[in-house]
């Protein structure tokens, strides 16, 4: 998912009372894709993380929750934030499902549907998540304003649209330090 994440990320902000500011919903927003930042981040120290296996695992998605939980309570003190960190952080690999195939279990099978392998049906699930999460937080009014603009939506659609258009006949436009051979349980 990418623009989902971020939909998700407004549609948790909408449910709480905590005080928030822009900084902290930009905070939110990267918490949302953090195990992809981990990715990016394997990829740049040249690491090997095959099918997400220290990014988007059970056991990695909870440890990065537990880390991104702590240092948000011992800036802001407060538990409704920390939870919305936490939350969202919890929800990036079940939002991952739909769109890729990655581990859930160290040394279980693939899960996902991979609808980033067929890009309308990606565009299909990801920009309705980001319309709902970005109306919800609208709506909410507990959003900074140039978040709930028309324009934010309208840059997450043409992000979304953008993305899913370059990945038509790839395998995958995310980075990759693997050298792992495709599988038939792959395809």
């Amino acid at each position: 998912m990418i623009t989902g994440h971020f939909g998700i990320a407004a549609g948790v902000r909408s449910q709480s009372r905590a005080p928030m500011g822009s900084v902290l919903f930009l905070a939110l927003l990267g918490a949302a894709v953090l195990p992809d930042a981990m990715d990016a981040l394997y990829w740049v120290i040249n690491l090997c993380s095959p099918y997400g296996l220290y990014s988007h695992t059970l056991y990695a998605v909870v440890l990065e929750a537990a880390v991104v939980g702590g240092a948000v309570f011992l800036l802001t003190g407060s538990r409704a934030v920390t939870l919305m960190f936490v939350v969202v952080v919890l929800l990036h690999s079940p939002a991952d499902f739909f769109t890729g195939r990655k581990l859930f279990i160290p040394g279980d099978d693939l899960l996902g549907l991979r609808f980033y392998d067929r890009p309308v049906l990606d565009w299909l699930l990801e920009v309705p998540v980001a319309i709902v999460g970005w109306w919800m937080l609208r709506r909410s009014g507990r959003g900074p304003r140039w978040a709930t603009s028309v324009w934010a939506l309208a840059l997450m659609v043409a992000t979304q649209t953008t993305f899913d258009v370059l990945s038509t006949g790839q395998r995958s436009l995310k980075p990759n330090r693997c050298a792992v051979v495709s599988s038939p349980a792959d395809f």
